[in-house]
């Protein structure tokens, strides 16, 4: 008799899959309608960044992750919500997060409740700015709180630079936050000749959103 294997997604890893499946529904426009892809994908995203919170507090404590701390590791209790992680990784692990970033997790709740619970209702450009903030977030939140790149495995193809073509909003937050970095350095980037965000290091080099090489006169 075949050996029934496990399926198995630890936290990370299952927020990972959650990304992948988001940014290829966008990216491929292989599944669905638009409008599907753009549902399917908001609450993909959402999921993602509801785990990637729990794993910052499990790596606190595993315990945090519960709602009621004494009944962890019971899978019959329940698990933290988004808002309540939020509360403890800003009061006991010293996790910022700035006043738009906030403001787009609340607005990307409201989103999937209502598409997961309800009716949904948004203009394109709308579900798109949402969708577009919640993927820079999570790929932002994942490297800085949890020292793990979630981009890197979308470049080594062509997946990236297709995420970037089809969701403008996912350039224009992503290409926003990196460059809020250079400028926190003291640095001043130049706009990218590829994908127009102020995203290419002063001396030049490759672009931190696109990747494209652009050579800087002196």
């Amino acid at each position: 008799m075949k050996a029934q294997k496990t399926v198995e997604f630890d936290l990370l890893n299952n927020a990972k899959d959650s990304l992948r499946q988001a940014i290829e529904l966008i990216a491929t426009r292989e599944i669905g309608s638009d409008h599907a892809r753009l549902k399917h994908a908001i609450t993909a995203a959402a999921h993602c960044i509801e785990l990637l919170l729990k794993e910052r507090l499990r790596r606190i404590n595993p315990a945090f992750v519960w709602e009621n701390v004494d009944k962890y590791p019971s899978l019959a209790a329940r698990t933290v919500t988004v808002d309540t992680a939020i509360s403890r990784l800003k009061s006991i692990g010293n996790v910022t997060l700035s006043e738009s970033e906030e403001r787009d997790l609340k607005s990307l709740r409201t989103t999937r409740n209502a598409i997961e619970h309800y009716e949904w209702r948004a203009s394109e450009k709308e579900a798109e700015i949402i969708l577009g903030c919640a993927l820079s977030f999570a790929i932002d939140f994942a490297h800085r709180e949890l020292a793990v790149d979630l981009s890197e495995t979308f470049k080594s193809d062509d997946t990236w630079k297709m995420l970037l073509d089809e969701l403008y909003a996912f350039s224009k937050a992503h290409g926003a936050r990196l460059e809020a970095k250079f400028l926190a350095k003291g640095e001043y980037p130049n706009c990218c000749d590829e994908c127009g965000e102020l995203t290419v290091p002063m001396r030049g080099g490759s672009c931190e959103l696109c990747g494209h090489w652009q050579f800087i006169e002196e």
